[in-house]
């Protein structure tokens, strides 16, 4: 089966949503060095966030290879999901920490909240764009697939019968047809 890719201008979009992913992965690791910088202590949630942008860069230089793959494009899906749950929780987890904005501050502490929810937003929007390019990819290796039902290329016209009832009987009694020289 030749590769089918799907809908061009939504593979553009997908495209561009991984590179702002890979963008907003180094981020996530920039961020959460900083904050270690910043209060001089190595805790879970600075661990926890700069392991989750290594996750989403590492995604996001895969999701570029799933141009064709249905499969693979599923998993890099699921996987993104996954990612943005962990990123949701850990934005959620840090909004809800009272002591964040003791140890950093409390413009340093906005900054990085609100840097948090808006890759939340990338990631999801990330998410929808690529479930449609997944269902114009899918679409297109379907009709690739079932292109000899839909467009046959080998269709027999019908044969064209004068009078059934006259075959009957030419075939009953044995009677063939012989052409005189008056009707050629």
């Amino acid at each position: 089966m030749p590769e089918v890719s799907g809908n061009s201008c939504l593979f553009f979009m997908f495209r561009s949503c991984t590179l702002i992913l890979i963008i907003v992965g180094f981020g996530n690791i920039a961020a959460g060095i900083s904050v270690c910088v910043k209060t001089d202590t190595f805790t879970w949630y600075n661990g926890g966030y700069i392991f989750l942008g290594f996750y989403l860069v590492l995604f996001a230089i895969f999701g570029h290879t799933t141009r064709t793959a249905l499969r693979g494009l599923t998993f890099y899906l699921a996987c993104l999901a996954g990612g943005f749950i962990g990123e949701l929780g850990f934005t959620l987890a840090v909004i809800l920490y009272t002591d964040y904005e003791k140890l950093l501050g409390e413009e340093y502490a906005n900054v990085v909240r609100y840097t948090m929810l808006s890759a939340c937003v990338f990631i999801i929007i990330a998410i929808c764009v690529g479930w449609c390019y997944r269902s114009s990819l899918k679409d297109a290796q379907f009709y690739s697939s079932n292109d000899n039902l839909l467009n046959p290329q080998s269709v027999t016209e019908p044969i064209a019968r004068f009078s059934i009832k006259r075959e009957e009987i030419e075939r009953k009694y044995n009677i063939s047809k012989k052409l005189s020289n008056e009707f050629k």
